[in-house]
């Protein structure tokens, strides 16, 4: 776990919240463009399910598990939120 100050432990946080947020609007983008921008323009079928339910359903729960994956690696970082002086004070 990585000792962070309080105002590195808060720059963090904000920057996970950023994240999550870019995330969050990518997948409504996505769920919302194919579910609606394909419904009416294309015929194509699989399982007989149209190619835009393929897309804006299972396709979203791909591409949000990809985007968390992601988050996990590259933007969240394991620290404590406890304050430090509080920690030492426990321990005398």
């Amino acid at each position: 776990m990585e000792k962070m100050t309080k105002d590195q432990k808060s720059l963090q946080i904000k920057k996970e919240a950023r994240a999550t947020l870019i995330l969050f609007f990518i997948c409504v983008l996505w769920h919302i463009g194919f579910g609606w921008g394909l419904s009416g323009s294309t015929d194509i079928t699989i399982a007989k399910l149209p190619l835009w339910w393929w897309l804006s359903t299972p396709g979203l729960f791909i591409v949000a598990l990809v985007g968390v994956i992601i988050l996990l690696k590259c933007v969240f970082k394991d620290f404590s939120l406890d304050d430090e002086e509080e920690e030492v004070h426990h321990a005398e």
